[in-house]
């Protein structure tokens, strides 16, 4: 079937197309080449990479998300145990003294800052392992110890994505 359309008439009609040379014709006009369906493939394989690479950065963006949710609720949950704590007994009991992340493969760890006798200045850091490998925060070796290479600036607290700081006072 072939619709041909009438320029006098303004209108189209279809015919039967018997002729096997005017249908390859018409096949061969309609058709694509080979370079042009490599290209077509080409640009397909690159739009398919792309869509794939930001679908997996998501996944590990999710990731990151949930265990950073998980470090803030363990290191909440490790400040409000130091302030139910007895002011005189914190900095023994606390400071620099590691704690495992429930749900997580990491460790906290806090520390006691005693310059002022009458308040304490208290830091919590949480550094946790991703699936992938890769350590979020300073303590590499997730030990819940400054190791060697581990404190780059120098200022004694393993730094972490998630560190929450709280001072508390002597009532």
């Amino acid at each position: 079937m072939i619709l041909r359309y009438n320029k006098t008439k303004r209108n189209a009609t279809m015919t039967n197309c018997k002729d096997p040379q005017q249908s390859r014709q018409r096949f061969n006009e309609q058709a694509m080449t080979l370079p042009e369906l490599l290209i077509a493939a080409g640009i397909l394989a690159l739009a398919i990479t792309g869509i794939l690479l930001s679908y997996m950065r998501c996944m590990e963006l999710n990731e990151i998300s949930q265990n950073t949710s998980v470090a803030i609720k363990a290191a909440t949950s490790r400040l409000e145990q130091i302030r139910n704590t007895t002011f005189s007994t914190i900095q023994a009991t606390y400071d620099q003294v590691a704690f495992d992340v429930n749900g997580l493969e990491g460790k906290g760890v806090a520390y006691i800052d005693n310059s002022n006798p009458d308040l304490l200045k208290v830091d919590v850091c949480v550094s946790w392992r991703q699936n992938n490998g890769r350590v979020h925060g300073q303590d590499l070796n997730l030990n819940g110890q400054i190791d060697g290479g581990e404190d780059p600036d120098g200022n004694n607290i393993l730094d972490a994505p998630v560190q929450l700081t709280t001072y508390i006072f002597d009532k």
